[in-house]
């Protein structure tokens, strides 16, 4: 299982962290009378969580470019990385492309992505 690489930040920017609950793990039924019925699809639902991380040089954007190209195979595996709020390791995907912005003092880089917390 690959591992977040070390000399990377991972998504440590507070203005940038969102954590959701599962989603998708519940279905719903609507009934011809009365409330829908729900009822737990599986208890094992992956959670949405969206991060960014500011201030990354061009060496540390090149390093996550790599990781994400080889390691990664452009995002299909999953990896391990230390939860920037528990500080637990817990097996993230990246859920989507992830977006790289110039950061406000015209130098570094600002990366932002989408990922999932996998059971």
């Amino acid at each position: 299982m690959p591992e977040w690489p070390a000399d990377i930040p991972f998504f440590t920017s507070k203005s940038g962290y969102r954590h959701s609950g599962p989603d998708g793990h519940i279905l719903r039924s609507d009934m011809d009378v009365g409330p829908a019925k729900r009822r737990r699809r599986t208890s094992a639902a992956p959670e949405p969580f969206a991060g960014k991380i500011d201030r990354l040089s061009q060496a540390q954007l090149a390093a996550f470019k790599a990781f994400y190209r080889v390691a990664l195979a452009d995002g299909v595996f999953s990896f391990d990385a230390t939860d920037p709020l528990t500080g637990e390791t817990r097996r993230y995907a990246f859920d989507g492309p992830y977006q790289v912005g110039v950061h406000s003092n015209k130098v570094d880089a600002t990366l932002s992505a989408n990922l999932e917390i996998l059971p």
